[in-house]
């Protein structure tokens, strides 16, 4: 008897050791293999290229003018995507966006256009008046040029994001400016920093102005996709808890 106990005893010890042996080994096999240095220029090199090809396809569609918002949000939507690194072929990730949010996109679009000209007209009256509605005017602009400013970076991704009426898209985007400091910052100095450089040295559009039509404006979205992500977390994390 003792010689069988002791063969079962070895039997079962050696199943033992083949088990953790084959779960060592698929654990090894399901480990992630780092990069080589080749292989993360290569993907450096991938990315872009996609981008490159974006920034072509979202000068295309913004050719009607009217369809720049769209554009914009079909821009947001592949960038968010290539972040997490689960895009398609982005000329078809990029058309399929672009029809999805057209109407979305050229409704706040048309909003901007619409407050824009209207603030533009009271800037006129400001600069051709001396008179009493000049100042309450002159007031009144300066306060709907921080609202815009609020407003208008976070409105294209949330209407990439999220699905609402156009208003409620442009009231969310202003509370979420205000909740996200941090955030707004972040994207505003992105676009506005270009804005100001030109500002300050106007003969610098003159050698730069192809790198727009390249690959900039993609790649400045890319970039505020990066941190996006991480704001989307925060404000959807409170729903998730709430279901």
């Amino acid at each position: 008897m003792g010689k069988k106990e002791n063969i079962v005893q070895n039997t079962e010890q050696k199943k033992q050791e083949s088990t953790v042996e084959s779960v060592v080994n698929e654990t090894e096999v399901e480990a992630p293999v780092p990069m080589t240095k080749v292989q993360k220029f290569i993907a450096i090199f991938d990315k872009f290229g996609d981008l490159f090809v974006l920034n072509i396809v979202f000068f295309v569609t913004c050719l009607p003018i009217i369809t720049i918002g769209s554009a914009f949000t079909a821009l947001y939507t592949v960038t968010n995507k290539m972040v997490k690194n689960t895009e398609g072929p982005v000329i078809q990730e990029y058309i399929k966006a672009f029809k999805a949010n057209l109407k979305s996109g050229i409704a706040i679009w048309l909003v901007d256009i619409v407050y824009l000209v209207l603030m533009f007209l009271q800037y006129e009256y400001v600069l051709t008046h001396r008179d009493q509605l000049e100042k309450i005017l002159f007031i009144a602009v300066g306060f709907e040029f921080i609202l815009f400013s609020l407003a208008f970076p976070l409105q294209f991704p949330l209407v990439a994001r999220y699905e609402n009426t156009t208003l409620n898209m442009v009231r969310n985007a202003l509370v979420l400016a205000f909740a996200h400091p941090g955030v707004w910052f972040k994207m505003y100095f992105i676009w506005m920093f270009p804005v100001a450089l030109y500002y300050l040295k106007p003969a610098w559009i003159m050698y730069t102005w192809y790198l727009w039509i390249m690959i900039l404006v993609a790649l400045f979205a890319y970039a505020c996709s990066m941190f996006l992500e991480k704001f989307y977390v925060k404000i959807e994390e409170p729903r998730k808890q709430r279901a």
